[in-house]
């Protein structure tokens, strides 16, 4: 594997051992395509969007730059659930996420969070959250 798979991979594996009640996969796939029981667990996805910001100094080219991720949770609720309660279900996953970054391994001590976007209440029964992140590369 490539170094940024294996940042990825480790990510990914030190976020499901800090929450193993949840799913954590590097498959990102739609809401119908995954089991009932993992969408009532809730899910997240780590995919890579791409690195940038190169320092391109002499004979380093592309390196020292920021390699930007998407960290996506997905769950179901019941159907009788308020909309109110899906957002409170996406509330919780992103509190989990900022809990998860502020007690890093110092390998992964530069990851941070700098936006997080969520359904807005408009897709019940399911909720979701996908958070923008960044690491030193």
């Amino acid at each position: 594997m490539s170094a940024l798979a294996d940042r990825m991979q480790l990510i990914a594996s030190t976020l499901a051992a800090r929450y193993p009640a949840r799913v954590v996969t590097r498959r990102l796939q739609d809401f119908a395509s995954r089991k009932a029981d993992e969408l009532k667990k809730g899910i997240y996805t780590l995919v890579s969007l791409g690195e940038s910001g190169y320092a391109n100094l002499r004979d380093r080219p592309a390196m020292d730059g920021r390699h930007r991720m998407l960290l996506i949770g997905q769950m179901q609720l019941p159907e009788k659930s308020g909309c109110d309660e899906i957002e409170n279900a996406e509330f919780v996953m992103v509190e989990e996420v900022k809990a998860f970054l502020s007690a890093l391994p110092p390998s992964l001590a530069c990851l941070e969070m700098k936006a997080f976007r969520q359904s807005g209440q408009t897709d019940h029964p399911y909720a979701w959250i996908a958070c923008e992140l960044e690491i030193e590369s």
